[in-house]
């Protein structure tokens, strides 16, 4: 299938742009409430309470959450999800006047639920919406370039729009691009019906979903080595302003170069993978990882900022093809069925694992400095 074919499809459309806009959300969302919970607490540990309350935690839940939704219309199902984060953000936005850190958290950590079993969701719906017409490769290649994109600017924008107008335009901006998605797909009637058929409960779909993974090997794997991926890849995050400011003995600018430099390289290299002859996803995941860690070496060993940027560019090359490689390749051998079981526990390691390294991050260069980690 050629590289735009997919949005021929309208259902597939609307769930682009309901991906496009839910990473443009986080990026506002995310930035506004580290601000939020930094300046109201001047609290590091609290910071880090805040991102491990939106990512470890709800990984714990979503795949149960997912298992009770994987039965409904997807046009249902899905707009329910973004109305409730719309709510959440809302409720954030007024809370940010009366600011009490418990109530911040729990609203966070509802909104990181949603927003894990929401990608999952729209993840086996693309699936089942461009299965039927041999568009899954090109779908998600699409997909994986909107995703760099708004990945690079929605964080970029957040901070732009916390710095004119204040943490709450932030939350309340977050807010009204979920109650967009929701009416963006509600009016969708060419969305797939239910994921899943059959009266069995939740726990038990749930748990026939994890059988599932247990029983076939190759899904098995890649979700383990996912799992040790992502930990490495996230225990950069936290220490990147140390090992700045620390090892390069920069600033601020030099801070956002480099985040601008690892985007930058994740959008090139997913635009140069939609336009590539189609390759085995499997295949390219070990080169893909292997690209990202030859950045990080790059960095480690960076005398200067340039080079320090030449490595992030780098990294962020591999970094935009291995995931959608990960995800293509664990579709690829799902039942579709699974899909949404599957997809929720892939979303599930994202978020947990995120967690894990952050702490990890924050361990060795306690212990030893930036460039060791």
């Amino acid at each position: 299938m050629r590289p735009f074919q997919p949005l021929t499809v309208r259902a597939f459309r609307r769930l682009a742009t309901s991906y496009a806009l839910n990473e443009l959300a986080w990026g506002f969302g995310t930035i506004a409430l580290a601000v939020l919970v930094y300046d109201r607490t001047g609290s590091a540990a609290a910071t880090t309470l805040l991102f491990l309350t939106t990512t470890f935690l709800p990984a714990l839940l979503a795949p149960a959450l997912t298992s009770r939704l994987d039965r409904l219309p997807v046009r249902r199902a899905l707009p329910v999800l973004y109305t409730g984060e719309a709510a959440l953000f809302a409720s954030l936005s007024v809370l940010s006047g009366r600011f009490w850190l418990p109530a911040v958290l729990a609203l966070a950590l509802a909104d990181g639920l949603l927003a894990i079993v929401g990608r999952a969701l729209t993840r086996a719906a693309v699936a089942a919406a461009v299965k039927p017409v041999g568009g899954l490769d090109a779908a998600n290649k699409l997909l994986n370039v909107v995703f760099s994109v708004a990945l690079a600017v929605g964080p970029a924008l957040g901070g732009l729009v916390v710095a004119a107008g204040g943490a709450s335009v932030s939350l309340a901006v977050a807010a009204g691009l979920f109650g967009l998605m929701a009416l963006t797909l509600a009016s969708c009637r060419t969305l797939p019906p239910a994921l899943a058929t059959g009266e069995d409960s939740w726990r038990d779909r749930l748990q026939s979903g994890l059988r599932y993974v247990l029983a076939h090997r190759a899904v098995r794997r890649l979700l383990t080595a996912h799992a040790a991926t992502i930990i490495v890849v996230a225990a950069v995050v936290p220490i990147e302003i140390v090992y700045v400011k620390d090892s390069l003995g920069s600033g601020d600018a030099a801070y956002g170069l480099l985040l601008a430099a690892w985007g930058a390289g994740t959008v090139l290299s997913s635009l140069a993978l939609m336009r590539a002859r189609s390759a085995a996803s499997l295949a390219l995941i070990p080169w893909a990882a292997a690209t990202t860690g030859a950045g990080y070496a790059l960095m480690a060993l960076a005398p200067s900022v340039p080079v320090a940027v030449l490595g992030c560019l780098v990294g962020g090359a591999g970094n935009g093809i291995y995931y959608v490689c990960v995800v293509q390749a664990v579709q690829e051998r799902v039942a579709d069925e699974f899909q949404a079981r599957v997809m929720g526990l892939l979303e599930s390691v994202n978020a947990g694992f995120l967690g894990v390294g952050f702490v990890l991050g924050g361990l060795v260069t306690s212990l030893a400095d930036p460039r060791t980690a």
